[in-house]
């Protein structure tokens, strides 16, 4: 049996209206890699922009030494992070979740998307119940097919859910799935490509999705919560 935890109701994106046709009828995927996120500076915090994207790992200062050519150094300050350079040029695509479990954990006035989702733009395209598999397939059929891009994940994974981690209590390795609790209200599914011969943007089509995805007013989507109904006989 599937785990609440696991069991997928809505794949959101949130984005302007002028981006809304090459989603639906291309399956345009936009790409932007690390290095662009890294560098991106937004007007409020935890949004699109992360200094932090990235990292392998993140170390609390009391608890590590530095040696460097035979000399120890101690009482280093603040957080002391480690990056892998190739890593700037992973390429990322995110897009909300929700799990059965985040609307069971909302309480019985359900789950209400935060209203910084507008930010992002005024359109949302959600993808929902048996589609999110459909969406999967079409996905992993372009990423299988592409010898030029493949998937960080092991079996057959295509992406993973965001784990959140305070920032500053952390004290252990990091992955691109991985950010800090600040961004927590973004629910964030994540698809991470290395591409074999280019770098920069990755402007992937997995093919229509009109057939399985919705297209509201983003307003109209985050005004209600989101709740299981009984039915009714």
């Amino acid at each position: 049996m599937v785990s609440p935890e696991n069991r997928n109701r809505l794949l959101i994106k949130f984005m302007d209206e002028k981006h809304v046709h090459s989603f639906i009828n291309e399956g345009l995927l936009f790409m932007n890699n690390i290095q662009y996120f890294r560098a991106y500076e937004d007007s409020e915090p935890a949004l699109r922009g992360d200094a932090h994207e990235g990292l392998a790992a993140s170390f609390l200062p009391e608890n590590i030494t530095l040696e460097l050519n035979g000399h120890v150094f101690t009482g280093l300050v603040d957080k002391v992070d480690l990056r892998q350079c190739h890593q700037d040029e992973t390429n990322i695509y995110s897009m909300t979740i929700i799990s059965d479990q985040d609307i069971l954990s909302s309480g019985e006035n359900g789950l209400c998307l935060s209203s910084n989702f507008v930010k992002f733009g005024n359109k949302a395209i959600f993808i929902g119940g048996s589609d999110i598999s459909e969406f999967w397939h079409r996905l992993k059929n372009t990423i299988d097919n592409d010898q030029s891009i493949y998937t960080l994940e092991e079996n057959n994974i295509i992406g993973r859910k965001v784990s959140y981690v305070e920032r500053k209590l952390h004290h252990s390795q990091l992955s691109v799935f991985n950010k800090s609790k600040e961004y927590a209200w973004q629910h964030e599914w994540r698809l991470a490509l290395k591409q074999t011969e280019h770098v920069g943007p990755l402007p992937l089509k997995i093919g229509s999705l009109a057939d399985i995805a919705h297209v509201i007013d983003a307003a109209d989507l985050i005004k209600e919560s989101i709740k299981f109904q009984q039915k009714v006989s």
